[in-house]
């Protein structure tokens, strides 16, 4: 066989320059600058000063130690949440029902907290019941579409999102039925057992140790997905499925850890605000989380400890919106065409890029 006919698979592939980190640096440094340019042209319109705006945000979010700590805890369910998307992404699964299983986690963590409470079970024991609980409760709600994309071939785009809807109004039936506070006056349950209440990592802050948990979580999803051989085809999966089967990859298998284990780390989430924060269920726990970790996820390419970057600056952004609203009139949503503008710069830096 001469050079010229040896078959493609033979043939070098085509060079691929390895991106240098300052290059990419640049592309995420490019989408900022422009969302502060616009969110400074908003700032004007209505009659603000920006400076003193951008100042304020900072200094709100970062510029105290209750500051710093309320970032954190606003950290700790974005990072549990875009674990969960670039877990399910990996594999080339779409789970569009985080909050869903955030709120499924919150539910199964309050009940818990409420049944083994009762028994008198002490805080070292009652703590990682009412944690495993929202895992479970996550990794239910998952495992639901998990079954339906992995055996009947349905889309868990649809299932995922129609069960977002189930879960808030089970949410809301037990915040204002049977769990209902009614000195509240609100969609609240009644507070959960203090020992059922994480520790407080900064006490000055009301900083409580869920940070841990997640930076736990990001260790593990790192280690998994690079370093073992579960990971390995839960990649293989999402890069090329039709390979991978051919590959000897259990795709059904893959199919339902990739999905069930993303919502376990979305109840882990519910869980946590739950056991950490709010100390009780309650309507409205979950801001839209699952949709800014979708946002976090791309950013962060899909690397467990890229989103925990990425996090970090949706937590202050969003701490610090509230200080917009009431500095210079912009509402508080303000803060989602930020995160929009820079992911929009960021993806189309990146396709200039590659043309």
């Amino acid at each position: 066989m001469t050079e010229t006919q040896a078959p493609s698979a033979l043939l070098p592939l085509p060079y691929r320059p390895r991106r240098l980190p300052w290059e990419q640096a640049g592309i995420y440094a490019l989408g900022v600058v422009v969302a502060l340019l616009i969110g400074g042209v908003a700032i004007t319109l209505v009659g603000g000063d920006v400076r003193s705006a951008y100042a304020t945000v900072l200094r709100v979010s970062l510029g105290s130690v209750v500051g710093v700590g309320q970032t954190l805890n606003k950290v700790t369910p974005l990072l549990l949440a875009t674990l969960a998307v670039v877990l399910s992404f990996s594999g080339g699964f779409f789970n569009i029902g985080v909050d869903g299983q955030i709120y499924l986690g919150a539910i199964f963590a309050t009940g818990a907290a409420f049944a083994f409470g009762a028994l008198g079970l002490p805080r070292v024991v009652l703590i990682p019941a009412v944690l495993l609980a929202g895992i479970a409760g996550g990794a239910l709600y998952a495992f639901i579409p998990a079954v339906l994309r992995a055996v009947f071939a349905v889309n868990e785009i649809f299932v995922t999102v129609m069960l977002n809807f189930v879960a808030l109004f089970l949410t809301e039936y037990l915040a204002t039925g049977p769990w209902n506070d009614p000195l509240a006056g609100e969609a609240i349950t009644r507070p959960i057992p203090g020992g059922a209440t994480l520790p407080m990592l900064i006490p000055r802050a009301g900083t409580h140790a869920g940070i841990l948990i997640a930076l736990g979580a990001v260790v593990v999803v790192a280690w998994l997905l690079a370093r073992t051989v579960l990971g390995y085809q839960i990649r293989a999966v999402g890069d090329n499925p039709r390979a991978a089967r051919i590959g000897g990859v259990p795709i059904t298998v893959i199919t339902l850890f990739a999905l069930t284990a993303s919502g376990a780390l979305a109840g882990l989430a519910g869980a946590v605000e739950v056991s950490g924060f709010h100390y009780r269920l309650i309507l409205g726990l979950t801001p839209g989380y699952g949709i800014m970790a979708i946002l976090i996820a791309v950013l962060a390419r899909q690397h467990p400890v890229g989103a925990a970057v990425a996090a970090f600056f949706f937590a202050v952004l969003l701490v610090g919106s509230d200080s917009l609203q009431r500095s210079v009139g912009l509402p508080a949503s303000a803060v989602f065409v930020f995160q929009a503008v820079i992911v929009l710069t960021v993806l189309l830096a990146e396709a200039l890029r590659k043309r």
